[in-house]
């Protein structure tokens, strides 16, 4: 899937958490924001991971696509966790503050909706793999993160690509 029509289906989901976010809390500002950084910014912890493999040499087309993961064999995506959303409405409901639970909620929500998409759309990868205990547990390591057809792929892949 193109990088475009991912990152639009994600800002989609995120304008609808944030009407969720608002039917929720009444707080439209906040959490329609924090519902938006959390479906979309999140994102950014692929950054993490190129920088990890490629310091800060920075190719667009090794970026876009994932050879981050071919050339470290790692998959972190540190901010792409189901703990996170659940950690968040524990927080919503604790938290008397209306304007912190809309902060809260859009939090949940936006990332829900973000991490649901991404097990649809991210051909190979393990849902639990969304998880970041699962993905400590298994040392980040590609192999026990996707399925082992997807993992079959990504070897072929790496003895194609040169990194230079």
């Amino acid at each position: 899937m193109s990088l475009p029509l991912h990152l639009s289906i994600h800002i989609a989901l995120s304008l609808f958490a944030c009407f969720l976010a608002f039917k929720i809390t009444r707080k439209p500002i906040f959490s329609f924001f924090f519902a938006l950084l959390a479906g979309v910014a999140v994102d950014f912890d692929h950054f993490i991971d190129y920088f990890m493999a490629f310091g800060w040499n920075f190719n667009l087309h090794y970026f876009e696509n994932g050879y981050q993961f071919l050339k470290s064999d790692k998959i972190y995506i540190l901010f792409h966790a189901w703990e996170y959303v659940i950690i968040f409405i524990v927080i919503a409901f604790f938290i008397k503050s209306n304007l912190i639970k809309a902060i809260f909620w859009g939090l949940a929500l936006g990332l829900f909706f973000h991490l649901s998409a991404d097990c649809m759309l991210n051909e190979g990868m393990k849902p639990q793999a969304y998880s970041v205990v699962y993905r400590i547990e298994n040392n980040f390591d590609v192999k026990n993160l996707v399925t082992s057809e997807h993992y079959k792929k990504h070897i072929e892949q790496k003895e194609t690509v040169s990194f230079e």
